[in-house]
């Protein structure tokens, strides 16, 4: 026969019941307070697997990063223009009015290279934050790259001859 028992709310502990005052349905308590339990730590995983996804950005970020070289040569053989698009920051570090040595201007390129998209993806991840919808954050990113480009126009003076023609 069943012997009532009662679970403390404080401690984790059980044990029996003195008066035989306790509800006979404790089975039933037990069952929902398992199946709370079950609810919670399915809320839990939910909650920690969309803080992970909040870092899609970043990852994405760091994985063109890596790539980044191999996507730099293809766009040199294929359309040498294209660079001024996405590697702006890149062409921007590696002229000569910043006014640092060759080998430093060769070095500080390599790690903008490596550097660009893992920023860009830090920017993405922040602006995402803030209820910004997907197109809105790519039209930041790409208004970035459109002053990166100006910028470029600007120093290199294609912009100057162009409107002295």
């Amino acid at each position: 026969m069943h012997e009532p028992s009662y679970t403390s709310v404080y401690r984790f502990e059980r044990f029996r019941a003195e008066t035989p005052a306790v509800p006979d349905h404790i089975e039933q308590i037990e069952e929902e307070q398992r199946a709370f339990r079950a609810w919670l730590r399915l809320q839990r995983i939910r909650l920690g697997l969309r803080r992970a996804l909040d870092f899609w950005p970043l990852a994405l970020g760091i994985a063109l990063g890596v790539v980044s070289p191999h996507l730099r040569a293809l766009l040199v053989r294929r359309h040498p223009w294209m660079l001024w698009v996405v590697f702006p920051l890149v062409l921007l570090a590696g002229r000569p009015e910043l006014q640092v040595g060759a080998h430093l201007s060769g070095t500080l390129s390599l790690l903008i290279l490596y550097a660009q998209f893992p920023l860009e993806g830090l920017i993405v991840q922040w602006v995402l934050r803030r209820d910004v919808t997907v197109p809105g954050v790519a039209g930041r990113v790409f208004y970035l790259h459109y002053l990166c480009l100006l910028q470029l126009l600007m120093v290199s003076g294609a912009l100057s001859r162009a409107l002295l023609r």
